[in-house]
This record gives C-alpha cells, structure tokens and sequence, in this order.
C-alpha cells in the first residue's frame, strides 16, 4: 500500500501540474492492452479499470512530452 499511496501521489502531482497548464498539445491514445502482462485474468475487474486508466493517461502524458520537446 505504501509503494501504491506513493506513486498515486506522483501521479496526482504531475496531473495537477499538466492540468495547470491547460494549453499543452496532445491528445488521448486508445490502446489495446493485454492484461495478461499485469497478472490480469479474463474477468474484467476494477483493476482492470486502473490499469486502462493508468496507460491512458500516461499514453496522453508521453505524447504531451513529445508534442511540447519537439
């Protein structure tokens, strides 16, 4: 729990900090994941529903990344 609390906080700093500059370029990426590779079974689950929402959003930051490096 405490290596989750900790990279949720990372996280929540660095949406916060994006969130404030509400002009950076980029855009949301749908990608197919295989869960299989986070020891995810067949069965949707809430985690399932992290780990899509987590690769959206770190899709989305890398992209902003990459539009704002040039």
């Amino acid at each position: 729990m405490e290596i989750a609390r900790k990279v949720m906080e990372e996280f929540l700093e660095i949406w916060n900090e994006a969130l404030a500059k509400r002009s950076l370029p980029g855009k949301f990426v749908n990608k197919d994941l295989n869960f299989g590779e986070f020891g995810l079974g067949d069965n949707y689950t809430p985690q399932h529903t992290a780990v899509r929402n987590y690769a959206l959003v770190m899709a989305h930051m890398i992209a902003t990344v990459q539009a704002v490096s040039g």
